[in-house]
């Protein structure tokens, strides 16, 4: 019986290692290069910004991390330099939904039956530059991530899966549109 003890306690801290998340995907690192932008304002349009509200406080609380992470991110990287042309950031849509509930088969190693669920955030907006003489240049922006959360997490846990999976989707996105905004359509609204 010690034995059984023993090796359950052995087992159960061996188990208990989880995955380490670095700080690859943090907003604040200095790998966000800034854009300077030749316009005269720079504007977050959340007019039209369709936050998907479920009964689910988890995915609530995700969508409004995220709508937080993308305002940090957009005056971190864009810089305004210009005398002339307006630039808006629509907010289109902020997404958190559960595409997976998956439950492990219960064995005679697990004590605990551990269930994961697999979200999955998706984040549409466009960027819009007018020019004086009328003419509006558009950057569409789409793009989503993956991840799962295990209901062993802790709070503290779980919000670092969170947080850490967030970043990566604004890392996606800052890797999209400086891209984007390097191609020669919009060229001509960038200070170098």
């Amino acid at each position: 019986m010690l034995k059984v003890f023993i090796l359950l306690k052995l087992f159960l801290l061996l188990g208990g290692c989880t995955y380490q998340y670095t700080n690859e995907y943090n907003v604040d690192i200095e790998d966000i290069k800034k854009i300077k932008l030749n316009v005269k304002s720079f504007e977050i349009n959340k007019d039209n910004l369709d936050i998907i509200t479920t009964e689910n406080l988890l995915q609530n609380e995700i969508n409004k991390k995220v709508l937080n992470q993308l305002e940090a991110w957009t005056l971190q990287k864009f810089a305004i330099e210009g005398i002339e042309n307006k630039a808006f950031l629509n907010l289109l849509k902020i997404d958190t939904s559960v595409t997976e509930k998956k439950k492990n088969k219960k064995s005679i190693f697990l004590i605990i039956q551990q269930d994961k669920e697999v979200y999955k955030i998706s984040l549409n907006f466009d960027l819009s530059i007018n020019t004086n003489d009328s003419l509006i240049k558009t950057l569409k922006i789409t793009s989503s991530v993956d991840f799962e959360l295990l209901n062993k997490y802790s709070i503290t846990q779980r919000n670092k899966v969170i947080i850490y999976n967030i970043n990566k989707l604004i890392k996606l996105i800052d890797e999209k549109i400086t891209f984007q905004l390097h191609n020669k359509t919009f060229y001509k609204f960038m200070v170098m």
